[in-house]
């Protein structure tokens, strides 16, 4: 009996002993992480994911609304948070928010049309249609298309299914009505969550339009209770400071901020980590400082790190990250499309790649849908599937037809032709054929009409074409030995008709011919007596263009060159035969972000009698120092140097740089065997200029001014001007001055 009570004892003691000491937690974490809106602001996620993941500490949920969703869709698709820096930083942003196809994928004059007027609004029926967002997001959705598909197959279309089960957050403009989505393609799911009211088009899904949901909810933290997590961590990039930013996306992102104050307060109230990284340097549209807000969002997370681990201390995590298995490819049993009313299926199917009864291949797939929408007709182009029996697929291609119908408005000024107004009104995609044809009216210097067909297909071949009409004004002025000596006017009347091939990426050739009536209207005060007044001229006609340009108006880097050629004969009907080169190449090579140096050459050569309508007209804008029209020659050959140096960006924008400008020039207008004589005399035969100037973009067109002088080397019986040029304004005629 004794013995017993002595085990008796010694259990109590030890049961008071164990009573005594803390009981390890060993219950798992299972971390839910929301992440809110915020425009570019949303990049500070990144460095809250960077900081967790570096140490070790694993998100088992995530729930992302607008930018948040962005962020946290690719990041529940598996991707680590080093590789979406790598994306963003590395993204072309301006090219993203554009709706131009990329350059090099139409016909180079087809991508010279589209930004050639300041203004455009398109038309049904000759009535306005106005966009549903300013700014497009197709591109941003190939992306999303090119990183997710397979992963969306993979797992699907079960976004429990993902690596890291994943919610985003939209609203219904139809009904506003809040809407978790949590299943479907990812790709749309991310695409109507970001779609900011009036800034980006609404994203239609199963007939709803869906926009951001930020618009209701800005931080998304109750949409993880559908997970049950035991530890939820909200990352929230909203300004304390008033937005001082003046694109649309900041107003309205700003404006969005202050309209969920009350529920941001209960959403947060279920957190047990709040980081909110300081965002206030920052404007919601500075999607190109997107490593400057990583690293907000680094310094903040890593400011809470200690809070964090004392929370968690002697937990352990939940494994909850899935492996994806890859799932065998399905037989595409059909293609079809949706959306169409217009266009043509036989013109479209032209442009695929994948075939029925193929394996699905979503690279391929992938490069269709990009061929489509760079064929412009479309201002949007997405896909879903619809599984059949036996493992095939019936692939859809989501097709938004544009309003084909468009308005162009242009304006220009320089001190030499004074104003210049451009209209034009066109109708695209006619019979479904993807051909154009557009009016023109240009008041001004020149006064000039157009009627115009182009089409960047012939009978599904990839050949552009175009058939012009035309009549012009245009005035001259005539200078002897550089002195004004009167004004002159050419009258022309004709048409021409080509056929063009694109060439690569970035050029293409064409052939044509072309053939007009000209009249030469001379004042009294002098006669350029060898000069037909009523000439017809006619003949084949070749051109060549390589641009890679990164602008067409304001470039910063990149390589151009222009050929074209010009024959006329009298067995042809024209009062003339003779044949006309020219030759430009420029070239812009960046030092720095700051610094760039260009180069280029004209060179314009002409055999047997050129027609005065045909002559080269140099000074001005492209020979700085001179006025325009001071050399009317029938060759030249023309150098300059130059460079670029940025000063600031007015407004604080990037679109906006401010440059100082360099330039030299020379030039002769002697044929080359007359350069090549003996006795050459180079102040007689050669004049050059330098100038120094200043420019910039503006909300109608680029800005320049530049102050040029001429001759300053020559000895002094040579005359010496300062010639001062001024332009603003995109340079839309057709015929050049």
């Amino acid at each position: 009996m004794s013995i017993v009570k002595k085990v008796i004892g010694i259990l109590l003691i030890f049961c008071v002993f164990l009573i005594g000491q803390p009981i390890a937690d060993t219950s798992q974490v299972r971390i839910g992480l929301a992440l809110s809106g915020g425009g570019a602001l949303g990049f500070a996620h990144l460095g809250v994911l960077k900081v967790l993941e570096r140490e070790g500490i694993p998100i088992s949920y995530i729930t992302g609304c607008s930018m948040g969703s962005l962020i946290g869709g690719i990041y529940a698709a598996g991707y680590k948070a080093a590789q979406i820096e790598s994306i963003a930083a590395n993204a072309d942003w301006s090219s993203l928010f554009s709706s131009n196809p990329s350059f090099g994928s139409q016909y180079l004059p087809e991508h010279q049309q589209s930004q050639r007027y300041v203004f455009q609004l398109r038309h049904r029926n000759l009535i306005p249609v106005l966009p549903t967002g300013i700014i497009p997001l197709q591109n941003v959705e190939f992306i999303l298309t090119k990183l997710l598909s397979n992963i969306e197959y993979d797992t699907y279309y079960d976004f429990d299914s993902l690596p890291v089960p994943y919610r985003a957050v939209a609203v219904d403009l139809i009904s506003g009505n809040k809407v978790c989505i949590k299943s479907g393609r990812l790709t749309q799911a991310i695409r109507a969550s970001i779609a900011i009211p009036g800034v980006f088009a609404p994203k239609v899904i199963d007939k709803a339009e869906l926009v951001d949901g930020g618009v209701q909810q800005f931080l998304p933290v109750s949409q993880l209770f559908d997970f049950k997590p035991n530890f939820i961590i909200a990352s929230i990039t909203s300004k304390r400071n008033p937005e001082t930013g003046v694109a649309l996306i900041d107003v309205i992102s700003r404006s969005i901020d202050l309209i969920g104050t009350e529920d941001m307060t209960r959403q947060k109230g279920f957190c047990n980590i709040i980081i909110e990284p300081n965002v206030d340097p920052f404007k919601h549209s500075d999607f190109a400082r997107a490593l400057d807000l990583i690293k907000a969002g680094e310094i903040a997370a890593e400011s809470v790190l200690p809070e964090i681990k004392n929370q968690l201390a002697g937990k352990t995590y939940e494994q909850t990250n899935k492996e994806i298995k890859t799932r065998p490819a399905s037989i595409i049993r059909a293609i079809r499309f949706e959306g169409l009313k217009t266009s043509r299926k036989s013109v479209l199917r032209h442009e695929l790649r994948i075939r029925e009864g193929e394996l699905l291949n979503f690279t391929q797939l992938y490069n269709d849908l990009v061929r489509l929408f760079n064929t412009g007709l479309f201002s949007d182009v997405d896909y879903h599937l619809e599984f059949g029996p036996t493992d095939s697929v019936d692939v859809i291609i989501e097709l938004q037809e544009q309003a084909y119908g468009f308005y162009s408005l242009g304006l220009r000024y320089d001190n030499y032709d004074n104003f210049v107004v451009g209209m034009e009104i066109g109708q695209g995609n006619l019979w479904g054929s993807g051909a154009s044809v557009r009016g023109v009216i240009h008041l001004g210097n020149p006064n000039e009409y157009r009627l115009g067909l182009t089409g960047t297909k012939l009978f599904n071949l990839p050949f552009g074409y175009g058939l012009d009409a035309f009549w012009n004004s245009i005035k001259h002025v005539y200078y002897r030995n550089q002195y004004w000596s009167g004004n002159y006017n050419i009258d022309t009347r004709g048409g021409m008709a080509g056929v063009g091939y694109i060439l690569g990426r970035n050029a293409y050739f064409n052939f044509g011919i072309q053939a007009y009536h000209t009249i030469y209207q001379q004042p009294s005060s002098f006669s350029l007596d060898s000069v037909l007044q009523r000439p017809w001229i006619a003949g084949p006609t070749f051109n060549y263009e390589y641009s890679s340009l990164d602008d067409l108006f304001m470039p910063t880097h990149g390589l151009m060159y222009q050929l074209s050629i010009t024959y006329t004969n009298h067995k042809l009907k024209s009062d003339y035969n003779f044949w006309k080169f020219y030759l430009s190449s420029k070239r812009i090579i960046p030092l720095t972000k700051s610094v760039s140096v260009n180069y280029g050459y004209e060179f314009g050569m002409s055999l047997k009698d050129l027609a005065l309508s045909e002559y080269f007209h140099t000074g001005g804008e492209n020979f700085i120092g001179f006025r325009a029209d001071e050399f009317t020659t029938a060759n030249k050959i023309l150098l300059r140097l130059g460079a670029d140096c940025k000063l600031f960006e007015l407004y604080n924008r990037s679109d906006y740089p401010l440059y100082l400008q360099l330039i030299a020039n020379i030039a002769t207008f002697n044929r080359i065997d007359k350069l090549i004589e003996t006795g050459h005399d180079i102040y007689q035969d050669y004049s050059w200029g330098l100038g120094l100037g200043l420019k910039t973009n503006s909300p109608i067109g680029p800005f320049q001014i530049m102050f040029g002088v001429n001759n300053i080397f020559k000895p002094a019986q040579y005359q010496k001007r300062i010639n001062i040029f001024v332009i603003i304004g995109r340079g839309f005629r057709y015929t050049k001055v």
